[in-house]
């Protein structure tokens, strides 16, 4: 009995393993397969490493996997208005808050308001800037700011300094 059991437990083992390996083998076989690069090939070479890149991305374009989504960091818009000059206006609205209390009142009603805003850091004076379009808004938020006795300028805009 011990000598069946000796050669039993380790002939189950290596049956389960080579179970699992061709099991795992057949449900992916659409899977891409991975060569390994030569040790006698070097791939320092840049222009090397943009053809693997091209490889792997013109396979996915080609092949199978249609909900593969490429990552984006950054998205970099060029727009030509060619020689017009836009009749849209822009202002900025400078606040300067005194303390912390006003800094978190002018965010709260810059949140209510959904105006994108900059704040900025001058040592000790933080500076929060809106730029806008719709000068009506901007008006609306200094008269918003004054019933908390907070200063505001709005000016109209231009790049041009």
């Amino acid at each position: 009995m011990r000598r069946a059991a000796y050669w039993l437990i380790p002939l189950i083992a290596f049956g389960v393993a080579l179970f699992i390996a061709l099991f795992l083998v057949e449900i992916n076989p659409a899977a891409p397969k991975v060569h390994s690069a030569d040790a006698t090939e070097e791939t320092t070479s840049v222009v090397g490493l943009k053809d693997r890149i091209g490889s792997w991305i013109r396979h996915f374009s080609k092949g199978g996997e249609d909900n593969y989504l490429y990552p984006v960091n950054e998205v970099t818009l060029k727009l030509d208005m060619g020689d017009k000059n836009s009749d849209l206006d822009l202002y900025r609205l400078i606040i300067k808050p005194k303390n912390s209390d006003e800094l978190l009142q002018c965010k709260e009603e810059l949140k209510k308001t959904d105006l994108p805003y900059v704040t900025q850091n001058e040592g000790d004076v933080q500076t929060i800037m809106v730029d806008s379009t719709d000068k009506s808004a901007l008006q609306s938020l200094v008269t918003k700011l004054k019933t908390y006795q907070i200063t505001a300028k709005l000016s109209p805009y231009s790049e041009e300094k």
